[in-house]
């Protein structure tokens, strides 16, 4: 029997759409669900005998998933890799760098980069190639870690000749925390958050069949980005003024999340820390209904817009890597 805290995952960036390459990345997870996807389809004719004809595979692709934690470090390799638009600049002696990431514009040179995946199962080593991330979400509760949840398709699975990256181990950071989160709604702090869930969609288009892609499927690219966040507090007199403000209304709103980590920068005095900024929202859903006689919360549901030519979102990272993912 093979014991499922043996998996070794490892990922990578492509050059080249569905060539894989060299692995960079050894993330630990708490599940994965790579896995191909053979749309096998019969001649749908009628045989003259007891049965229907033997099917044909026509396509194949990849999906999967794969949950984890949200490290300083390795959280910007897919946030790079969702987002699509990076800057990395200096903010302190060449140690300390922040990684700005936007969202892909629309333009036919603006695609989203491709990565892989190479998942050693024991009974063997697979190539998840062409992988684009579909969607992303974070998600924070009292008591717990801020976890990272993707959704990704794929060009193929490989099953011969993988190769690992033997030197590769997986980082040593740990994860932002529930505890050291912070939002503000409208340029405001708001106390007593017991909960946050961000999520963020590419709506790729993945079933985009030609004559000159033969069994696979044409690379793809983004759609309209969705991007939702509710959140939990305790119910108060604050929380309830936002709900006139904003959802009795169809006023925009801004919305920010903020990590900060315990841990600082090796050889500074700044500690690793993430934003997510998103500055036009409207309030689609604020309730707070009394049922038992525990303490009352609200949830609120913001969805985002582009208004104005702002930033549809800009999350900040900031670490210790010089380079960009």
């Amino acid at each position: 029997m093979i014991n499922g805290n043996s998996l070794i995952l490892q990922f990578g960036k492509e050059t080249t759409y569905g060539e894989g390459g060299t692995p960079s990345r050894q993330i630990k997870v708490a599940s994965e669900s790579f896995k191909p996807m053979y749309n096998k389809i019969e001649e749908g004719l009628l045989t003259g005998g007891k049965a229907g004809s033997k099917k044909e595979t026509m396509s194949i692709r990849t999906e999967g998933s794969i949950s984890t934690l949200a490290r300083p470090d390795d959280v910007g390799f897919f946030l790079k890799a969702t987002l699509g638009n990076e800057e990395v600049s200096s903010i302190e002696d060449e140690k300390v760098f922040l990684h700005t990431f936007t969202a892909l514009g629309t333009n036919e040179e603006d695609v989203l980069p491709s990565i892989f995946a190479i998942a050693d199962k024991k009974v063997n080593k697979f190539l998840y190639n062409g992988l684009k991330i579909n969607s992303l979400s974070f998600s924070a509760s009292p008591e717990d870690y801020l976890k990272l949840d993707l959704n990704l398709v794929g060009r193929n699975e490989i099953s011969s000749n993988v190769e690992m990256n033997n030197d590769l181990l997986p980082t040593t950071l740990k994860s932002f925390k529930f505890r050291n989160g912070k939002v503000k709604i409208a340029g405001q702090d708001v106390a007593d958050i017991t909960s946050i869930n961000f999520n963020y969609e590419n709506q790729l288009d993945t079933q985009t069949q030609t004559t000159s892609t033969g069994v696979y499927y044409k690379e793809p690219n983004v759609g309209v980005r969705t991007i939702q966040t509710t959140l939990e507090a305790i119910y108060t007199s604050e929380l309830e003024q936002i709900r006139e403000l904003y959802y009795k209304t169809d006023e925009t709103v801004s919305i920010e999340l903020l990590f900060d980590s315990e841990y600082k920068i090796p050889e500074t005095d700044v500690y690793y820390q993430m934003k997510i900024t998103i500055p036009c929202n409207q309030l689609s859903d604020a309730t707070a209904n009394f049922g038992s006689a525990e303490t009352i919360k609200q949830s609120m549901t913001f969805d985002a817009f582009e208004e104005n030519g702002q930033e549809l979102i800009t999350i900040d990272l900031i670490n210790g890597e010089a380079n960009e993912y």
